[in-house]
C-alpha cells in the first residue's frame, strides 16, 4: 500500500507539544475571525532570541513532527498549496491571516476603488521587479533596482513583495546588518502566519545567523512552514529526515516532504510536455551539480558551468562564417538557457533557422518543436511544425522522430491519432538514445492499456531508467512513483525518497547556483555564502561543499558541519575533507582515529587516491596506527595506481620511505644503538616498546609520537629530501653534459 504519512513514528513528547500548539492556534484564529477584532495577533509561538547556544554538530535527535498531525484531507490540501507556490522564485505563496485587518475588510466590506487601484499598482511594481531579477542574472545594480520596486510594493501591502524583500535583504546584504534586518522582516511575516517568513526564521535558527543556533526552534518553524505549503521548508525537512540531521532518521517522513516538492516540479514540466515541448530543460529543472565538474577540472571556482566570453564570441564568429555546428550550438544555448546564457527563444529561432537553411536535421527538429509549442517569439504554426518535423524525421533524426511521434500520439497539428505509428517512431528515436522517446515509451507501457498499448511494467522500468540516466526529470518522477507504490518492483522507500529528492533539486530554484557563483566571482562573499548556505540547508550536497569555501569568521566550524552532511550523501571528496578536519583539528578536536576511519571509507569504498596516500603517511609516521613501513609502501603504491596525478607525490614519499628503511636496517646494529646512547639520542628503540598510539593534540611530527623502530628528535626527511633532490639534479646535469 502506498503511504506518504508519518506512520507509527515514535517522536514522543515533542509531538504532543506541537499537537497542542496546532489545536490552540486553530481555535484562537477561529475565535478572532468570529469577533472581527481589528487587532493583529500572532498565530505562531513567539520564541525569544536570547536562548542558550545549541551546538550544530550535536544536533538534537528529537522528532518534532507528530504522526497524527495530518488528517485524510492533508494530501490534497498540501498539493493545492504547493501548486500555488511553484511559480515564485525564490518565494512561496503566503497564507493570509484571518486576524489581519486588511484581510477582514476585504472579506466583509464592499470593494473600494482606491484599494483596487493600490493593489494593481503594487502588483505592477512586483511584476516589474521580478522581471528584472529573472532577466538580469542577479547583477548588483539590477538587484538594487528590483529591491526599490519591491519596497514600494511592500509599503502598499503586497505580501509576495514583502517575502522577496526579506529574501533579498538576507542574500544581498544591502543593509548595515543584513541578518538583523532579515530576521525582523521574517518575524513580521511569520507573526501573520506566512510560510516563507516561518522558513526564513527556521533557516536563521538552523544556521546560527543573528540568533544562537537552535535546532529545536528551527524544526518548529520549518514544520509550520511546510504545513503552510512552502517548498523550501519541505526540502529542508525532507533532507533532515532522509539523513537524520537533527532528527531521528525517518524515510517515510522524508518521502512525504520530497514527494510534495517533486509534484510541483513534475507539474511544471508536464504542462510543457503536453503542449509538445521537451522535458529535458535548462536551469529550471537541471540539477546543478558543481563539484563533479570541479573535481574533474581540479578547480574550486565552478567556472566550468559557465561558458567563457572568449569561447562564446568564437561560436558567434564561427556561426557568422556559416558553420552549422556553431549555429546549432548557439541555438541550443539560447533555447535551453544553459551555461550562463540567458534563455532567449528569439535568438534561438534565428540560429536554428540559419542552420536549417544549411540542411541541419537537428535545427529542423528544433524549429518544428518551436512552431508546435508556440511562444511570444515564435507564434504557433501547425503547418510549418509538421513540415520541419517530417523533414527531420526523414533524415533519421531522433528529435524530429520524437516530435512527429507525439503529434501522431495526441492528434496534434491536424494529424489523426495513430498510436502504432507513434510507437514505431518512438522506438527508432529511443534506439538512438534520445531520452524524450525513452520517456514516452515508458509512459505508454505504464499507461494501463491506454492508446491500445498493453501494460508492461518491466519495459516501462527499462525505458524510464534509460531516460533518467540522461537527466530526464519526468523519468525520475515516474521511477520514484513506481518504487514508492511498488508498481512492477518491490516497494523501496529509500529509493523512492532519493529519486523524489533528485526531482525536487531540479526545480527552478536551482538557478540560485548561478547567482551564487556569479557573486563569488565578483567578490560579493556575503551573497555567495548565504546563498550556498541556504541551498545547503535544502539538502543540496553540492552547496554543502561550496559553502565551506567562502571566507567567514567561523568558517571551520560551519565547514565541518557541511562536510559532514555532504559526506553522508556519498561524496568522496567530502569524506576525505572530513578526515583532514579531524587530522588537523579544524572545527573540532584532533582525532587521528576518526581521521583514519574516514580515510578508510574513502579508500575502501571509493578508491580515493588522496585517502590512500594519507593512510600510507599515517602508517609511515605512526600517527594513530602502529608504525609499519611495509603497509605504508602498500598504500602509497595503491594511491599511484588509483590516480596518475598522485604518482609524483608517491615517488617522493617512496624516496623518504627508502631512507627510513636504511635507517632501520642500521638501527638494528648494537653499534649504532651504542652510539645513540653516547650522544643521548632517542633515535633507536626496541620495536616492541610501543604497541599502540593514542590520539594527541600536538602537531604531527616524528618526534612527538612514539613510532616503533625509529623515534628521532631530528626531522631526517627534512634533510634527506633536499639531499636526494640535489643528487638527482647533479645526475641530470651530468647526463646532459655528456650528451652535449
Amino acid at each position: 500500500m502506498f503511504s506518504f504519512g508519518f506512520s507509527n513514528h515514535p517522536c514522543g513528547s515533542p509531538c504532543l507539544f506541537i499537537r497542542i500548539v496546532v489545536i490552540l492556534t486553530v481555535s484562537f484564529s477561529v475565535a478572532l475571525s468570529e469577533d472581527l477584532k481589528p487587532k493583529r495577533k500572532s498565530v505562531f509561538p513567539q520564541i525569544p532570541k536570547d536562548k542558550e547556544d545549541v551546538n550544530v554538530e550535536s544536533e538534537s535527535q528529537d522528532d518534532p513532527l507528530d504522526s497524527n498531525m495530518k488528517d485524510e484531507n492533508q494530501e490534497s490540501t498540501d498539493e493545492s498549496q504547493h501548486d500555488s507556490t511553484a511559480n515564485d522564485f525564490p518565494g512561496s505563496q503566503s497564507i493570509p491571516s484571518t486576524n489581519d485587518e486588511n484581510t477582514m475588510k476585504s472579506i466583509h466590506s464592499p470593494p473600494d476603488e482606491h484599494e483596487d487601484s493600490e493593489q494593481s499598482v503594487a502588483q505592477r511594481l512586483y511584476d516589474e521587479a521580478m522581471s528584472i531579477l529573472e532577466t538580469e542574472n542577479h547583477k548588483t545594480s539590477a538587484d538594487k533596482t528590483a529591491l526599490e520596486l519591491l519596497n514600494e510594493a511592500s509599503r502598499q501591502g503586497h505580501t509576495k513583495a514583502r517575502e522577496q524583500v526579506a529574501m533579498l535583504t538576507l542574500l544581498g546584504g544591502y543593509t548595515a546588518d543584513p541578518f538583523k534586518s532579515a530576521y525582523s522582516a521574517f518575524e513580521e511575516l511569520s507573526n501573520e502566519g506566512n510560510p516563507r517568513g516561518q522558513f526564513g526564521l527556521g533557516f536563521l535558527y538552523a544556521s546560527g545567523l543573528h540568533v544562537n543556533a537552535s535546532i529545536p526552534h528551527a524544526l518548529i518553524y520549518l514544520t509550520f512552514s511546510a504545513l503552510g505549503g512552502d517548498n523550501f521548508a519541505d526540502m529542508a525537512l525532507g533532507y533532515r529526515y532522509w539523513t537524520g540531521v537533527g532528527v531521528e532518521e525517518d524515510c517515510e517522513a522524508a518521502l512525504t516532504h520530497y514527494h510534495r516538492v517533486a509534484q510541483v516540479v513534475f507539474k511544471e514540466v508536464s504542462e510543457r510536455s503536453e503542449s509538445g515541448g521537451p522535458t529535458l530543460l535548462g536551469p529550471m529543472v537541471r540539477r546543478a551539480r558543481l563539484l563533479d565538474e570541479i573535481d574533474a577540472m581540479g578547480s574550486l571556482d565552478g567556472g566550468d558551468l559557465t561558458i567563457s566570453e572568449d569561447l562564446f564570441q568564437y561560436y558567434q564568429f564561427m556561426a557568422y562564417k556559416k558553420n552549422v555546428s556553431a549555429m546549432v550550438g548557439l541555438g541550443q544555448l539560447y533555447y535551453y538557457g544553459r551555461h550562463g546564457v540567458e534563455m532567449n527563444h528569439e535568438k534561438a529561432f534565428y540560429y536554428f533557422n540559419l542552420a536549417a537553411e544549411s540542411g541541419s536535421a537537428i535545427a529542423m527538429a528544433y524549429l518544428g518543436e518551436m512552431y508546435m509549442v508556440g511562444s511570444t517569439a515564435v507564434p504557433a504554426d501547425s503547418t510549418k511544425a509538421l513540415k520541419y518535423l517530417r523533414k527531420s524525421a526523414e533524415e533519421n533524426n531522433p528529435i524530429g522522430q520524437t516530435g512527429l511521434a507525439l503529434a501522431y500520439l495526441y492528434g496534434r497539428a491536424g494529424l489523426p491519432v495513430k498510436p502504432v505509428i507513434a510507437m514505431e517512431l518512438f522506438l527508432k528515436a529511443a534506439d538512438q538514445g534520445w531520452p524524450e522517446a525513452q520517456l514516452h515509451l515508458g509512459r505508454l507501457f505504464l499507461g494501463n492499456g491506454t492508446h491500445g498499448i498493453k501494460t508492461d511494467y518491466k519495459s516501462a522500468l527499462k525505458y524510464f531508467t534509460m531516460a533518467s540516466q540522461q537527466g530526464n526529470v519526468m523519468a525520475f518522477y515516474h521511477l520514484a512513483e513506481m518504487h514508492a507504490k511498488g508498481t512492477g518492483v518491490l516497494r523501496s522507500c529509500s529509493t523512492a525518497a532519493e529519486l523524489f529528492k533528485n526531482v525536487a533539486e531540479r526545480g527552478r530554484w536551482s538557478k540560485m547556483f548561478m547567482s551564487a557563483y556569479s557573486a563569488f566571482r565578483n567578490r560579493r562573499y556575503h551573497e555567495a555564502f548565504i546563498t550556498y548556505q541556504l541551498l545547503a540547508e535544502l539538502g543540496y550536497e553540492v552547496a554543502q561543499k561550496k559553502a565551506t569555501g567562502i571566507p567567514n569568521n567561523e568558517i571551520h566550524k560551519r565547514a565541518f558541519t557541511q562536510w559532514q552532511r555532504s559526506a553522508t550523501q556519498g561524496s568522496t571528496s567530502s569524506r576525505v575533507k572530513l578526515g583532514d578536519y579531524y587530522y588537523y583539528g579544524l572545527g573540532t578536536d584532533v582525532s587521528y582515529q576518526k581521521a583514519i576511519q574516514h580515510y578508510r571509507i574513502a579508500s575502501d569504498l571509493h578508491h580515493n587516491a588522496q585517502a590512500m596516500f594519507n593512510l600510507g603517511y599515517m602508517h609511515e609516521q605512526g600517527l594513530g596506527l602502529k608504525r609499519d613501513l611495509y603497509l605504508a609502501k602498500r598504500f602509497y603504491d595503491m594511491a599511484a595506481e588509483a590516480s596518475i596525478d598522485a604518482r609524483v607525490a608517491v615517488y617522493l614519499a617512496l624516496i623518504r620511505l627508502s631512507f627510513y628503511f636504511v635507517m632501520e636496517f642500521f638501527g638494528e646494529s648494537s653499534f649504532f644503538q651504542y652510539l645513540g646512547s653516547i650522544f643521548g639520542s632517542r633515535s633507536f628503540t626496541d620495536e616492541h616498546e610501543v604497541d599502540s598510539v593514542t590520539d594527541s593534540t600536538e602537531t604531527p611530527t616524528i618526534s612527538s609520537h612514539p613510532s616503533g623502530h625509529l623515534i628521532s628528535t631530528m626531522d631526517w626527511d627534512f634533510y634527506a629530501i633536499p639531499f636526494l633532490t640535489g643528487l638527482l639534479l647533479l645526475f641530470f646535469f651530468y647526463i646532459r653534459h655528456r650528451r652535449v
